[in-house]
């Protein structure tokens, strides 16, 4: 018995992607966009947004490239408190240097803009914080964020993180309110600090 067969119409574009996309898996046309169908039958059936998913992973392969790893979040909290502990001012060094390494990976990325870019994958890596927010203007940076999760040891952690990354991309604090599970920062860009200051 013989398949029966559609005909559909789609942007010229796409059917370009999708044409050489099967001749690279050394699949007919047909079958690529057969492939294409079932997969998104099957997350739909699933109950997956196929976007979202895909977005997901992006998000996943970025923090991947960009050094991170998947970590149970108490052992992370308890690990940190540990080194906090035996190492304060050792810890905290560690952790302001791990936002410079960070953040010098946007500066010298080919982003159009690396503190957007910075902003929005440190938005997706941290899906643990219910409250994330870094607000930009042409002068000033505003990062809130609150997570009742969060233990004074990590809070303080963040912090000298987040400094690292804000004076790597030309910020001074210039005002901050830190308490357990609370991070307030504002900065200014240093020469204007400096002004002010």
């Amino acid at each position: 018995m013989s398949e029966k067969r559609k005909t559909f119409v789609a942007r010229q574009d796409l059917t370009k992607r999708i044409s050489e996309m099967a001749k690279r898996r050394g699949y007919s046309l047909y079958d690529m966009v057969n492939e294409v169908f079932e997969l998104t039958v099957k997350a739909e059936d699933s109950g997956v947004n196929l976007r979202n998913a895909v977005e997901e992973l992006g998000v996943l392969k970025t923090a991947k490239q960009a050094g991170f790893i998947l970590c149970m979040e108490s052992l992370w909290y308890d690990m940190t408190e540990l080194a906090y502990k035996k190492a304060k001012s050792k810890t905290l060094k560690s952790w302001f240097n791990a936002g410079v390494w960070l953040a010098k990976r946007y500066v010298t990325s080919e982003n159009a803009d690396p503190f957007e870019a910075f902003k929005k994958d440190l938005e997706a890596f941290t899906w643990n914080t219910p409250e994330f927010n870094i607000e930009k203007t042409e002068k000033q940076v505003s990062v809130r964020i609150i997570s009742s999760r969060f233990p004074e040891s990590y809070t303080l952690l963040y912090e000298a993180f987040l400094k690292g990354v804000l004076e790597t991309f030309g910020y001074k604090t210039v005002d901050k309110e830190v308490e357990r599970g609370g991070i307030r920062l504002k900065a200014r860009k240093e020469a204007e600090a400096d002004e002010r200051g």
